[in-house]
């Protein structure tokens, strides 16, 4: 019957992330899928968990209210347990429903997707092209299993794939994202990182990184490639001018790596959009003055590094190829230009000890930042994924990624501590960055931090700031 159809009848479901209030990330990865089936002339709708506030059943009612013939789950992998639970409830009220998905799970653990979720197939790496040619098959009652990029379960329930999938050549000729078919309003007058409320909208830039730290996983290879600073500054005038944002940036793996295109795109934002403001994630070892002037002068204001270790020990051993010294003059030249450097930090990486724990609280004092302090967490496909699993540290790995949820909780330890030692010393280290950062300038610094948590995490947020003050101040002399 799919093949005397017109149009396909695709529903593409995002998963919520959590229960618990948070910043609002729009799913680009779901949206250039969505744009890229309406193009070749496919009938599409969104089921936007996230950004609907949806409850599991909700969803379930929206995605069979759609009539699909297809759905497809996007979503990173830590949002794995809606999608287990979704895909088997929409089962039960579709059948024949075709059901595939796609992301950063699928992809590096396809075979817990295909037989936990009941999935007909998942789609592996980008999704944009594979997604159009499985649906054009699907629609045509052709053999799916010869397109390029996709995986399955045999007969005998062993994992199958086509021939890998070729990245994208030239970002620029994929279709602008589906914004429309998103709730749109929702993201654009949430929180921001930096949760303010400015209207706010984000844009890929690039995809890849050229670096190989490991607990990273890059679903965009290593091989950078980028959109056209025409093209992206093109999509920033349609973003201010469709929906009034006030405020951007570049969620890009890694956006300050290559200066020419930097400067070329800062050179052509300050022409073309002089009054926004962006931000961006650079690495400390790719930027300079005269990069950094140019980018503020184009209007950023924000940059987060991954810092991750004030240990040099530790950045090794994360195979980061930066030094703290390196960490620390970025972010000294980053704030003398006048942009506001944030980095992110994570304990309890293989060779963690007190020592390098108690570097990281020096670093964050002597650069007088504060970040939230995350568990290190072996996302599928890292390198400490697959050290974690030769070392038993995770067992079932179904079990493991329905655990997964925000990097604040301890879900595998992979460091010589008991998990309470590690906890009473990350709650340490984090009151200690924090009480030595807010005390410098306590009149503007506390009400801010006190108020930005609240908006964040409500109550819980305000009490675990506490928390973490009171166990970094009476164990300061033990640790």
């Amino acid at each position: 019957m799919c093949e005397e159809m017109e149009n396909m009848r695709v529903t593409l479901v995002y998963p919520s992330y959590g229960t618990e209030q948070h910043s609002l990330y729009f799913p680009f990865g779901l949206a250039y899928v969505a744009s890229s089936l309406l193009a070749a002339g496919h009938d599409v709708t969104v089921v936007d968990m996230e950004g609907d506030r949806l409850s599991v059943s909700e969803a379930v009612q929206r995605t069979v209210d759609s009539s699909p013939n297809i759905v497809a789950f996007g979503g990173m992998v830590t949002r794995f347990r809606f999608v287990r639970e979704l895909a088997g409830l929409i089962r039960k009220e579709l059948p024949d429903v075709f059901m595939t998905a796609g992301n950063s799970g699928v992809t590096t653990v396809p075979e817990i997707y295909l037989k936990a979720c009941g999935l007909d197939c998942v789609v592996l790496g980008e999704g944009e092209v594979t997604s159009v040619e499985l649906v054009n098959a699907v629609k045509e009652g052709v053999d799916w299993k010869e397109i390029p990029g996709i995986a399955w379960l045999g007969e005998d329930g062993s994992l199958q794939r086509s021939a890998p999938r070729e990245p994208v050549p030239d970002l620029d000729s994929l279709p602008w994202p589906a914004w429309d078919l998103f709730p749109i309003e929702n993201y654009v007058s949430s929180m921001d990182h930096r949760q303010k409320t400015v209207r706010h909208l984000e844009t890929l830039a690039s995809r890849g990184c050229p670096f190989n730290c490991v607990y990273c996983y890059r679903i965009y290879g290593r091989n950078v490639r980028r959109r056209s600073p025409e093209a992206i500054v093109a999509e920033l005038e349609e973003l201010v001018n469709r929906f009034q944002i006030q405020y951007t940036g570049f969620p890009d793996d890694l956006f300050t790596s290559d200066k020419k295109f930097v400067m070329n795109t800062c050179a052509l934002m300050k022409e073309k959009l002089p009054g926004i403001k962006w931000s961006c994630i650079g690495r400390v070892n790719t930027v300079d003055r005269e990069m950094l002037e140019t980018m503020k002068d184009a209007g950023c204001d924000w940059i987060s590094y991954g810092i991750e270790s004030g240990s040099d020990i530790m950045l090794e051993n994360m195979r980061r190829g930066v030094t703290v010294k390196q960490c620390l003059d970025a972010i000294k030249l980053t704030e003398s230009v006048g942009i506001h450097a944030e980095g992110s930090f994570i304990i309890g990486m293989f060779g963690e000890t007190r020592d390098s724990v108690k570097k990281t609280v020096e670093f964050c004092r002597e650069a007088d930042i504060t970040a939230p302090m995350l568990f290190v967490t072996p996302y599928p496909g890292t390198a400490i994924f697959n050290m974690a699993l030769e070392k038993g540290l995770i067992g079932d790995v179904e079990d493991f990624l329905v655990k997964m949820n925000a990097a604040d909780e301890l879900l595998v330890n992979l460091t010589d501590f008991t998990d309470n030692e590690l906890i009473e010393l990350r709650d340490w280290a984090q009151g200690s960055i924090g009480r030595s950062y807010l005390f410098k300038k306590p009149f503007a610094r506390i009400p801010n931090l006190l108020w930005k948590h609240f908006k964040l995490h409500g109550f819980r947020g305000l009490f675990h700031d506490v928390r973490a003050f009171l166990a970094s101040y009476f164990s300061r002399n033990r640790k």
